[in-house]
């Protein structure tokens, strides 16, 4: 799907107060927002920020957009930017601003909504407790979204280490999995992805290297820098790579150097104002955040219904299948108990086999002692004449003095 400008916009859509005909995003040609990009900065570099003026961007043009926030600041696109007047008629899916509760559980339904009603949303994970339970649902959201999605959707990834880590923890490989594969291979499905972290130095290098656009803002820390300077240097010649690397430390809030090889972009720019709500704002001391006075309205009828419905699919599976999936569950564990066993007793035979070798090695100096002393041995016989002719040496004879 390609990004198209028009004056009217289309269905399902709003025009933000302010948002008119003006210029391209920081130079980005309108085919561009259906690369996939990748946003890296540290806290406070204005990451989100710039993500939010890109997808402001997509709503203008009518595109299916989701946000996965594991944060809850990407609520203020319902709002203009000062909350006096509505913003875009997004659907927020969890969080303390929720249009639609959701829990740790709804994860599948929630995916085949996405996937088959055109709509936009933010699915707010904030509220859900802890990361297991974020895990948890994302796992089951990736999958079916993966799954059931047949048409352009932007996925944008907030915070993508969390969802594709370079390390996965132990038992949740498989989200891993599902995000790779939209990445990797999801465009044939649909699926336009777009990563945002403050840690690329922890994103899976299957992942993070699939970007086609590349946006760096503030980078300190020298592992995150190392982590995107293979791709830079891959579009860039390696001295000028070096000294957009050295750059990345001291840039100011809202500034990133732009990557898109495909489109001949290689700049540092500013990023403009975002036209929506800024709820990804840190307070200062002793501040409290307004909050918007006015939120764009939206039609949940038909979402709650599908959501339901959706739901129900779950319930009507046959028990077999259910009591199969523990079965399967239970085998695994047992698996994995199995091979922890067979882990520890490997590591306990190196150790015995020294044992073994230093037992053998005693009993064989021994054996060779006893036989070396045996009567009439060659040994035993050398040893004796040598010791008789020591016994009986005279030094006087020796040395001509007799």
């Amino acid at each position: 799907m390609k990004i198209s400008r028009t004056s009217t916009p289309p269905p399902g859509t709003r025009r933000v107060p302010g948002a008119g005909e003006d210029p391209l995003l920081v130079g980005l040609p309108p085919e561009a927002f259906d690369d996939r990009i990748a946003i890296v900065g540290t806290a406070g570099s204005g990451k989100t920020y710039a993500a939010k003026g890109f997808v402001e961007r997509l709503l203008e043009s009518g595109a299916r957009v989701a946000v996965v926030d594991p944060l809850g600041v990407w609520w203020g696109l319902r709002a203009s930017a000062d909350g006096s007047a509505p913003g875009y008629p997004v659907i927020v899916f969890g969080g303390k601003h929720a249009d639609v509760p959701i829990t740790s559980d709804i994860g599948v339904a929630l995916g085949r909504i996405v996937a088959r009603e055109a709509l936009v949303c933010v699915v707010d994970l904030s509220d859900l407790g802890s990361n297991a339970a974020r895990r948890r649902f994302m796992a089951a959201f990736a999958e079916a979204l993966y799954e059931t999605n047949e048409e352009p959707l932007h996925l944008v990834l907030d915070e993508a280490d969390l969802w594709a880590p370079q390390r996965p923890i132990k038992g949740w490989e498989g989200l891993l999995g599902h995000i790779e594969e939209i990445v990797r291979r999801g465009r044939v499905r649909g699926f336009i992805p777009w990563l945002i972290t403050q840690r690329p130095a922890v994103v899976h290098k299957d992942v993070l290297s699939q970007a086609d656009i590349l946006i760096a803002m503030k980078l300190t820390a020298s592992q995150d820098r190392d982590a995107i300077g293979a791709w830079i240097e891959g579009q860039a010649d390696r001295q000028e790579g070096k000294r957009i690397l050295g750059d990345l430390p001291r840039l100011q809030r809202g500034e990133g150097y732009l990557w898109a090889p495909g489109h001949g972009l290689l700049q540092r720019v500013v990023f403009p104002p975002i036209r929506t709500f800024d709820s990804s704002r840190t307070p200062k001391r002793g501040e409290h955040l307004a909050i918007p006075r006015t939120l764009a309205e939206v039609n949940l009828t038909a979402i709650v219904a599908a959501l339901a419905a959706s739901a129900g699919e779950d319930a009507k599976k046959p028990k077999e299948d259910r009591s199969g999936y523990a079965r399967l569950e239970q085998e695994l564990a047992g698996a994995r108990a199995r091979i922890a066993a067979l882990e520890e007793n490997n590591r306990e035979l190196p150790f015995a086999a020294c044992q073994n070798r230093g037992a053998r090695c005693k009993r064989r100096s021994r054996s060779r002692r006893r036989r070396r002393n045996r009567p009439g041995s060659p040994a035993k016989n050398f040893r004796s004449q040598t010791s008789a002719a020591v016994a009986s040496w005279d030094p006087r004879f020796a040395y001509g003095l007799g």
